[in-house]
Parts: C-alpha cells; structure tokens; sequence
C-alpha cells in the first residue's frame, strides 16, 4: 500500500502522517546507530517511534474496521 496515495477520512489521514513521521525518525535514528553514534537518544527515539508507527497502525486498522461495519449496517 502506498502511504501517499490513501483519500480517507480524517482519523485515517492523520494517522498516516503520523506513520511518515515515525518512519522518518526511526530512519534517522538507524542511520545514528548504525554510523556509530554512542548517543542515547538515539536508541530512546528508535524505541518512541517504533511505539508511535504501531499506535497509529492501530488506528488505520480500527478505522477500517468500523468502516467495515458501517458498510455491513447499510447494505
């Protein structure tokens, strides 16, 4: 799925850029440790993004399980 392409509700949308956030910090959180960064931060930021893409993981999934059912009710 392309993360850029998504047109869906509000929630939804949110949560998607919340998914590019946490990818992109979890990029330079990688890039940190892997280029031999001793930093601390790094490690609690990989840890804080990985949290924050399932979080909001989560929230596409329950979003389109309700819409699921809201097209079970109608149909």
């Amino acid at each position: 799925m392309d993360v850029g392409s998504v047109s869906t509700s509000n929630a939804t949308s949110t949560a998607i850029e919340g998914l590019k956030k946490a990818t992109s910090t979890i990029d330079n959180a990688a890039q940190n440790i892997a280029g031999g960064s001793q930093n601390p931060e790094d490690i609690v930021s990989l840890s804080q993004a990985a949290t924050s893409f399932k979080a909001n993981a989560a929230v596409i999934k329950t979003s389109d399980e309700m819409t699921k059912s809201l097209l079970d009710i109608t149909a």
